[in-house]
C-alpha cells in the first residue's frame, strides 16, 4: 500500500446501529502486532546500550569530561543523553507514528507536521526535564539521607500543577481548541452537567481531524481550568445521545473522585519506587564504583532502576484503572438509561480508533487501562436485561 494512502474508517450511518467492522479488527490486530514488535526491538537495543553505558565504564568516562559542579554536570549529562536518545528513537517513531499510522489510516498528518510535533515534544521534555534533574541532584547533595522523600513531595506538586496547566497551555500546542458553537449539542451537554451537578467553565472542540482519525472526549483540568473537550472527529460522526453517554462516562470520573484515587495510588507507588530505587542504587553504585548519589555518572543507572521498578508495578495500576473505567461505564448507563446508545458509541469508537475488540489476556493485564469492547458491550447487555426484568 502506498505510504500516503489513507485506509480511513468507514462513515457510519447515524440512523442505523453500527456493527463491529471485521476488516477493521483484522487491521487493528496487524497494526498492534507490528507496533509492539518495533517497541520490543527498540527496548532491547536501549537496554543493551544502558548496560554498556553503566557497567562498561562509558558513563564514568563521559562524566569525567563534564564540569566539576555535580548539579550542572548532571544537567549537561541529561541533555546529552536526551539528544542521543532522540536521534536513536526518531527512525522508530517515524515508522510507527507516521508510516505505519498512514498505512492503517489512523493519521492525517503531513510529514512536516509529524516532525514539527516531534520537535515540540522534545523541546518540552528538555524544558521540563532539565530543571527536574537539577532539583533532584541539588536535593541529593543537600539531604542525602531523605532525598527520595523530598523528591517524592516535589513530584507530587509538579504533577498537580501539570493537571491545572495542561488543558490551557500544553494541549493547545499540539491541537487547536475552540469553544463549541451554540446549538442542540451544546444545550444538551450543559443540561447533562446541570442534571448531574458538575461545574465546567465551558465546552471546547479539539481539532483532532487535522492529525488523525481517532475520536475522543474528556473532562479536563481542575477548578477554574475544568472544561469539557470533544474532538471534532466525534462531533461529526456521533449522535447526541451517543456523545452524552461518552461524556457521562467522563463525568463519572469527577463524581467518583477517580483522579484523586488514581493520584493517590500513583503517589504510593512512586513513594515505594523512589525509596526502593535509592537502596538499589546505593548497592549497585558502590559495586560499579560511582562516587555517591551526586556522581553524574550514576544518572543512567538511577534512571534505569526507576524505570524498571515502575514497569514492574504497571500491571497493578492498569488493573486499578480498568476497575475505575468499569465503574464509570456503569455510571454512564445509569445516568443515561440508554444501553443502546452506549453500545453504538462503543462500536463506533472501536471501529474508528482501530482498537482491538478483544486483546489477548496477557496484553490486557499488562497494558490496557480500559475494559475491552466485548466486556463493555456485555455490561450494557446485563444492564438492559436487569432493567427489563425490573420493569416487568
Amino acid at each position: 500500500m502506498p505510504e500516503e494512502e489513507l485506509a480511513l474508517p468507514p462513515e457510519d450511518n447515524l440512523n442505523s446501529p453500527p456493527k463491529l467492522d471485521t476488516q477493521r479488527q483484522q487491521q487493528a490486530r496487524e497494526y498492534g502486532r507490528i507496533e509492539r514488535r518495533f517497541t520490543y526491538i527498540q527496548a532491547l537495543i536501549i537496554a543493551a546500550a544502558a548496560l554498556v553505558l553503566i557497567f562498561g565504564g562509558l558513563s564514568a568516562s563521559v562524566a569525567a569530561h563534564l564540569v566539576s559542579h555535580p548539579v550542572w554536570a548532571a544537567v549537561i549529562y541529561f541533555l546529552l543523553l536526551a539528544v542521543v536518545y532522540e536521534i536513536f528513537s526518531l527512525p522508530f517513531g517515524y515508522y510507527t507514528g507516521y508510516i505505519l499510522a498512514k498505512r492503517y489510516g489512523t493519521s492525517r498528518q503531513t510529514r512536516r507536521a509529524f516532525f514539527a510535533d516531534t520537535a515540540k515534544s522534545f523541546l518540552i521534555m528538555l524544558v521540563l526535564g532539565a530543571p527536574l534533574v537539577a532539583a533532584v541532584y541539588a536535593v541529593m547533595g543537600a539531604w542525602p539521607d531523605i532525598w527520595w522523600l523530598l523528591v517524592w513531595l516535589g513530584f507530587l506538586a509538579v504533577s498537580l500543577g501539570m493537571t491545572f496547566i495542561a488543558p490551557v497551555w500544553l494541549i493547545p500546542l499540539f491541537y487547536p481548541m475552540k469553544p463549541l458553537e451554540d446549538g442542540q449539542l451544546k444545550d444538551s451537554l450543559l443540561e447533562l452537567c446541570r442534571r448531574i451537578g458538575v461545574y465546567v467553565r465551558g465546552i471546547y472542540v479539539i481539532e483532532l481531524s487535522k492529525r488523525g482519525t481517532a475520536a475522543n472526549a474528556a473532562l479536563m483540568g481542575l477548578g477554574r481550568t475544568r472544561r469539557i473537550v470533544l474532538s471534532d472527529t466525534m462531533i461529526d460522526r456521533y449522535s447526541i445521545p451517543e456523545i452524552e453517554v461518552v461524556l457521562s462516562h467522563e463525568i463519572a470520573h469527577q463524581q467518583h473522585n477517580d483522579m484523586l484515587r488514581l493520584f493517590s495510588l500513583q503517589a504510593a507507588v512512586l513513594f515505594g519506587v523512589l525509596a526502593g530505587g535509592g537502596l538499589i542504587f546505593s548497592y549497585l553504585g558502590d559495586a560499579v564504583g560511582y562516587n555517591g548519589l551526586t556522581d553524574p555518572a550514576g544518572l543512567p543507572l538511577m534512571g534505569s532502576i526507576l524505570f524498571f521498578l515502575l514497569m514492574a508495578v504497571a500491571p497493578l495500576i492498569s488493573l486499578f484503572t480498568r476497575r475505575l473505567e468499569k465503574q464509570a461505564d456503569e455510571f454512564a448507563l445509569n445516568i443515561s438509561n440508554n444501553p443502546s446508545a452506549f453500545r453504538t458509541a462503543m462500536t463506533r469508537l472501536t471501529n474508528q480508533n482501530l482498537a482491538e475488540a478483544e486483546p489477548s489476556n496477557w496484553l490486557e493485564r499488562l497494558t490496557q487501562d480500559h475494559p475491552n469492547y466485548t466486556q463493555r458491550i456485555s455490561l450494557a447487555d446485563e444492564f438492559e436485561k436487569r432493567h427489563s426484568v425490573d420493569r416487568g
